[in-house]
């Protein structure tokens, strides 16, 4: 009889695998990947160099496909899309956020993301400390946003308790109306504060020594 098919072992195939077991279990270890696999730990490790890397493919594998931000359109517009287009990828696999965080970004087409939004910043005209404060603000409400989305409609819940919360969750608009809201407004005020920072920074260049 002939043998049963196998995919073959690939880089993209340990990646992929390894984020499914994520989105599960919150988790992965090597051994754990090497036997949903079917291999040995040694012949991961003849596509891969350990788990970091593992991890840098998932990363991978969950970045927005931004190929490029048109250089007419105006920087906030560019901005906030790439944001909005972070946080929607994100928020699709949200158990593995802890585990990315915890180590330095190197995936090469992550990387080249961030790169997108500040070449945009760049050309916008903020300075390289300006653009890296953008960056990290962006970043950390992307991900924060996207956990938010994968968290209970309900949050708080006061039990016979009358407070001002109580009063305020009992008026409010329900979760995902909640989150993406939130979300809109703290962007939004990132932009603004970017703005007035390009504003400053104008000023300072222009101003006689």
């Amino acid at each position: 009889m002939p043998r049963p098919h196998q995919a073959i072992l690939s880089r993209e195939l340990i990646f992929k695998t390894a984020l499914e077991m994520t989105d599960r279990a919150g988790r992965f270890t090597v051994p754990e990947l090497a036997q949903r696999l079917g291999v040995s730990v040694s012949s991961l490790y003849h596509h891969v160099q350990g788990r970091a890397e593992i991890l840098e493919g998932i990363r991978g594998l969950m970045t927005p496909a931004l190929t490029s931000l048109d250089a007419d359109t105006p920087w906030e517009v560019a901005v906030t899309e790439w944001a909005r287009a972070y946080r929607d990828s994100f928020a699709a696999h949200p158990a593995a956020i802890p585990a990315l965080v915890a180590q330095t970004v190197s995936a090469p087409n992550t990387l080249a993301q961030y790169d997108l939004v500040a070449e945009v910043l760049e050309r916008a005209g903020l300075s390289a400390n300006s653009i890296i404060m953008a960056i990290t603000m962006l970043d950390t409400l992307c991900l924060g946003a996207a956990l938010d989305l994968a968290a209970p409609s309900v949050i708080w819940e006061p039990r016979g308790v009358e407070s001002a919360l109580s009063r305020a969750l009992a008026e409010a608009s329900p979760g995902a109306d909640r989150t993406r809201h939130a979300f809109e407004v703290q962007l939004a005020l990132i932009v603004g504060e970017l703005a007035r920072q390009l504003a400053i920074e104008h000023v300072q260049v222009g101003s006689p020594n």
